[in-house]
């Protein structure tokens, strides 16, 4: 019988949650020394008609990732998995060598992108209240429609990273001989 529940990793749970509050920090500092002076309004910064069809791309990707995976809707979950986390950490014990160190870096690079991703999503939650800050942003001038977009953004990257990270991490053998 298959073990269908996703088992969180501890450590990136905490890497995320460290990360979102650092973001929130940020943003209240950010908002706390916002200008007096309000930004002109650019035309097209808003962006709103990539993001229909980054919408679409997203949909899409969560329908059939859901329906294909044992785990429905927590599949979005799996970057934060401890297969992923295992995953993570032998690549890094995984020998010495050029292709080793290559595959180590990139993998260094997408947990720091989604380290980073991570951060932007809490600073945009107290730094989107200063109307300069979402005035030309993606989605602005509303904070709504910056949240949105933004959000959207993180929506797609996080499943691009997580699939990136799948193909440049070394398998882990569970102690049954399985690879995870």
């Amino acid at each position: 019988m298959t073990d269908h529940r996703l088992h969180l990793s501890r450590p990136a749970l905490v890497t995320a949650t460290v990360s979102v509050i650092a973001g929130l920090a940020s943003g209240v500092a950010r908002y706390l020394h916002r200008s007096d002076t309000l930004e002109p309004q650019i035309a097209g910064t808003e962006a709103w008609l990539p993001h229909l069809g980054v919408l679409a791309v997203v949909t899409v990707w969560f329908v059939v990732a859901s329906r294909r995976s044992p785990l429905g809707w927590k599949v979005i979950l799996t970057p934060l998995g401890r297969p992923m986390a295992a995953r993570i950490g032998a690549t890094f014990r995984s020998g010495a060598g050029v292709a080793a160190l290559l595959r180590c870096l990139a993998v260094a690079f997408l947990v720091l992108l989604e380290v980073y991703m991570a951060w932007r999503i809490g600073l945009q939650v107290f730094a989107g209240l200063d109307p300069n800050f979402s005035r030309n942003a993606w989605g602005g001038p509303s904070y709504l429609g910056a949240m949105f977009c933004h959000y959207l953004d993180g929506a797609l990257l996080y499943p691009i990273c997580h699939v990136l990270l799948r193909r440049v991490t070394v398998p882990v053998a569970r102690q049954e001989g399985v690879a995870v």
